[in-house]
């Protein structure tokens, strides 16, 4: 094999591997009372709760999946559940994912919430988006989950015993590195 063969054997394999690479997006969040406003029906934040928290996803669109790492701390209360909601930021809205819960809810996979604090791991599949009719998402829609991450249209908060609607709440942006910065 000549030596130009071979380099471009290597130039092929490099653009496929920055090809799969600009398929992955790394997200995060912090997440804090102060941020919370409560559900559509009932907007009440939780500005003078101790907790905090702290989301990492990371999004392969290539294989359609998302893996989360949810952490949280100091919550007033046991924890309920957390979720993903489609909603800019200081806009209340749907919850299109199930991150934890500890009221059977999720759908069939979703993992307990550790209390009083912690933190839980998953990966997310179509199988896990949640149909919202209000927000145009039905059921198993992959694509609206790229969509609405990339579009920094998502926040996670974390729902506790005291504040059912949330406690605690955090923007989902890209990590810094990506392509497109926040």
């Amino acid at each position: 094999m000549s030596r130009y063969s071979i380099a471009g054997l290597l130039c092929m394999a490099l653009v496929a591997m920055s090809t799969r690479a600009a398929n992955a997006q790394e997200f995060s969040a912090t997440l804090s009372g102060f941020d919370e406003l409560g559900a559509l029906n009932a907007e009440t934040g939780a500005i003078l709760s101790p907790g905090s928290g702290s989301l990492r996803l990371h999004l392969d669109k290539d294989a359609a999946i998302l893996t989360y790492k949810l952490t949280y701390s100091d919550l007033t209360t046991p924890v309920l559940q957390a979720h993903i909601h489609f909603g800019k930021i200081h806009v209340p809205g749907g919850i299109f994912v199930f991150l934890c819960t500890n009221l059977g809810n999720g759908p069939a996979g979703t993992p307990a919430c550790p209390n009083p604090g912690g933190t839980v791991e998953g990966t997310l599949s179509a199988a896990g988006v949640l149909a919202v009719p209000a927000q145009n998402i039905p059921a198993g829609d992959f694509d609206a989950v790229i969509a609405i991450l990339t579009s920094d249209s998502a926040y996670v908060n974390v729902h506790t015993n005291t504040f059912k609607a949330g406690e605690i709440r955090g923007q989902i942006r890209r990590s810094h590195g990506d392509d497109k910065q926040h």
